[in-house]
């Protein structure tokens, strides 16, 4: 049953990606046989996929101090934490909606025990947008008192093009976010954001072109689907800049250009066999975390197949 199974996750798995019209972007299997190494990586999911479950805390708190006058933050129901312990994902990156910046330390201690309490561990924080070298600091003081190595940012110059207002990628505060990794030895993860933002690192490629001669704990978050829609390939990406990845954000979607939409994992374009074999390749160590982007307001059922596929093309794959 177990090679059936391996066997039906492998050419599924390849098969929909070429069905889907994926391009030249791959990597050959490995040759069969030996023992199996476990996998460096782990499964994770980006806390941005759960922008429509924010929640007024204190109001929560509040209401729950009325049932029970001993109610404290880790008592209130967590829609976020319910459903990765129903997809049996253990890892998250928290964003300031799940932890505020202003967070008191003891609110941060009840933060994590409740995470416990689920079988989940916050592995990272961000994406942090900072525009002034205060947010750079502020944002690195946060992740040091959350207790997390990993802090994914963007940092931008506000600039003004055609009389629109957008926000540009931000070389000045990289010299002051290099000085920062140092500081507090915590890795900062550029977050790429493909057609949409030509101006606000679009790839991974543009990241690299700023970061090549800082630190090397400045590095990139890989979305591989902004980077895809960019018509890069991630495969290559994660290839050329192993060294430098410190997150990922996976995700499939429709078009290899600005219409590509996000879309559940087997569905999509992205040859994901190719990128989990990139991953062990290059003994990615980090988080492949999902972003999940479609259907934000119910997006249960759509992180289930996700991630369900993905881990079954982990398990197809070795």
């Amino acid at each position: 049953m177990n090679t059936t199974r391996r066997t039906f996750f492998k050419h599924a798995g390849l098969g929909l990606a070429a069905a889907a019209g994926a391009p030249a972007c791959a990597l050959a299997a490995p040759a069969s046989g030996g023992a199996v190494k476990p996998d460096a990586f782990t499964v994770a999911l980006a806390g941005y996929t759960f922008n429509k479950f924010k929640i007024d805390k204190a109001a929560a708190l509040a209401e729950a101090l009325k049932k029970n006058p001993q109610a404290t933050l880790k008592d209130i129901p967590d829609q976020t934490l319910e459903m990765l312990k129903r997809i049996d994902v253990n890892y998250l990156c928290i964003k300031d909606f799940h932890l505020p910046f202003t967070s008191t330390d003891e609110d941060i201690a009840a933060f994590h025990e409740k995470c416990k309490s689920f079988g989940v561990t916050g592995y990272g924080v961000g994406p942090i947008y900072m525009g002034t070298a205060q947010e750079v600091s502020d944002a690195f003081a946060y992740a040091k008192r959350v207790g997390v190595k990993v802090l994914v940012g963007v940092p931008f110059n506000p600039v003004e093009i055609d009389g629109k207002k957008k926000r540009a990628s931000s070389p000045e505060l990289l010299k002051l976010i290099n000085e920062k990794v140092q500081e507090y030895d915590i890795k900062y993860a550029i977050h790429n954001h493909g057609p949409d933002m030509p101006e606000l690192f679009p790839t991974a490629e543009s990241g690299m072109e700023l970061i090549s001669a800082l630190d090397k704990r400045v590095g990139l978050c890989l979305d591989i689907g902004h980077q895809y829609r960019d018509g890069r390939c991630p495969v290559k990406a994660l290839l050329d800049f192993a060294d430098r990845v410190h997150d990922i954000h996976i995700k499939n979607v429709t078009a290899a250009d600005k219409s590509g939409k996000g879309i559940e994992m087997p569905r999509g374009q992205i040859d994901i066999p190719a990128f989990v074999r990139a991953l062990r390749k290059v003994g990615y160590a980090g988080a492949c975390s999902l972003e999940y982007e479609k259907d934000m307001n119910d997006p249960l059922l759509g992180i289930a197949e996700s991630i369900g596929y993905f881990k079954g093309v982990i398990a197809g794959t070795r």
